[in-house]
């Protein structure tokens, strides 16, 4: 019965013809509309065709948007489009999906985001990672160019400035100004410029090496220098205003042994550094697309190297407090003290800089630069700048007292002693001793109504330092 069936077909009462497949199935008949608007305030469904084993359209019936019929475009008959580049598919069911995008450091695959490691990038395309190029900062960057410069220029007035008092080594104002101690700290300021030039420099185990010599030994040779001068003052005043005798270990020979003393402890402790952590370079990565290349120190590291140098110019800050008020001709003090408190606005300033822009590396070796710079720069404008105006643009002043006319008539009568202080002036000569300076001339000066004779010093016996 089953193949007669099969073979059966007829018209049925629709008028539609009636049969059965090789498989026993009535083929499907369907009428396809189209809904559509039918006046200006209706729409309702129009017929366009109909499908019975195959397709059957009336296109002149069929009606799209007026941006498709003007294209002459039809919609599309999908459930989701593909997705691009750079985006995944999640699923909705088995045939629909929405498009989710991967993280910039990913790339697709099978469907998922996977992610590049460190140091590594997505390709354009998203199917494969490649090795990112290191960066560094390079001497032509606007974050460059403004410490060469600086660190450059202060390069020249040191130079100058040593030129000077090479030129005038045996005047008065620089033999009373600590000749040995002046070329000590000229060289620390030397060195504190030419840094720059070293962090600048393009990353490598030499340039890494000097990097951790030179910062701490430079700024080490300029506070150890202060801090002899400072604390020769303190001790000179103090053993002055209590006996006669004169301090130990003031000459100028055992000042640069107390300075050598002194940079050698730096020294020492960054030749173990450099023995216990070999210099090399390293990559790091503040942000997941951007690798640097930077020297292998740490900050804990750093902050040990430079903590010798803190210790140092609080000691500076604290004696040039103590020595504020000394008498007006030992006024090296005040230029010391003024020196140590910029010094210290200048760290300070730099420190939460350095550490609070971790993620930018080229902030942090600027501002590296600026501050050992500006250091260097305040010892020399503070320290060297009054002695070198006084040398070349009035060498009147540049004579010892005593020795002949003054032509400042205020430039004699600024020794203004108790007579308490005599004892830490009559200290003071033993510096120069070498040096024949004339005889000290004597001066009568009225004291709360006594009459006092006040023996006034050479410029030599007048100056700390």
């Amino acid at each position: 019965m089953l193949a007669y069936i099969r073979n059966v077909s007829f018209i049925g009462q629709q008028g539609r013809e009636v049969k059965f497949n090789k498989d026993g199935d009535a083929p499907g008949s369907y009428f396809i509309y189209q809904y559509q608007r039918v006046s200006s305030t209706s729409y309702d469904y129009v017929l366009i065709g109909n499908w019975t084993e195959r397709l059957s359209l009336n296109h002149t019936k069929l009606e799209w948007t007026v941006d498709q019929r003007g294209n002459n475009t039809h919609p599309l008959s999908i459930c989701s489009s593909q997705c691009p580049n750079g985006h995944i598919r999640n699923f909705q069911d088995s045939c629909c999906w929405s498009c989710v995008p991967c993280p910039e450091h990913a790339i697709i695959y099978n469907d998922t985001c996977r992610s590049c490691a460190l140091g590594w990038a997505p390709t354009a395309d998203k199917v494969t990672c490649y090795k990112l190029t290191p960066e560094y900062i390079t001497w032509d960057s606007s974050w460059a160019i403004v410490p060469l410069v600086f660190s450059s220029l202060g390069l020249l007035c040191t130079l100058l400035t040593t030129l000077t008092f090479i030129r005038f080594n045996t005047t008065p104002v620089i033999m009373a100004s600590g000749r040995e101690l002046c070329y000590v700290l000229l060289s620390g300021i030397a060195l504190c410029y030419l840094m720059t030039f070293v962090i600048l420099a393009p990353p490598s185990p030499p340039t890494c090496a000097l990097l951790r010599i030179g910062l701490g030994l430079g700024l080490c040779i300029c506070y150890s220098a202060i801090f002899t001068k400072t604390n020769r003052i303190s001790r000179i005043f103090n053993r002055g205003i209590k006996s006669i005798k004169r301090p130990s270990y003031t000459s100028p020979r055992s000042q640069i042994v107390i300075c050598s003393g002194l940079v050698s402890v730096q020294l020492v402790g960054v030749v173990a550094w450099l023995i216990v952590e070999t210099p090399a370079t390293k990559e790091v990565y503040p942000y997941r697309l951007v690798a640097v290349l930077t020297c292998g120190i740490s900050n804990i590291s750093l902050i040990l190297s430079l903590g010798y140098n803190m210790v140092l110019i609080l000691l500076c800050t604290v004696y040039a407090f103590k020595t504020r008020k000394i008498p007006e001709n030992f006024n090296e003090a005040k230029y010391i003290g003024f020196t140590m408190y910029s010094t210290c606005i200048v760290w300070l300033a730099f420190v939460p800089i350095y550490f609070g822009t971790n993620n930018d590396y080229k902030i942090q070796l600027a501002s590296m630069c600026m501050c050992v710079s500006i250091s260097a720069s305040v010892s020399l404008g503070c320290l060297f700048s009054p002695k070198v105006y006084i040398v070349i643009f009035q060498p009147y002043k540049n004579v010892r007292q005593g020795s002949g006319p003054v032509k400042n008539k205020n430039y004699g009568h600024s020794m203004r002693f108790t007579s308490r202080s005599q004892t830490a002036q009559s200290v003071l000569s033993v510096n120069h001793s070498s040096v024949h300076a004339p005889p000290p001339s004597t001066i009568s000066q009225h004291v709360n109504g006594d009459s006092l004779t006040v023996t006034t010093p050479s410029v030599e016996d007048t100056s700390i330092t």
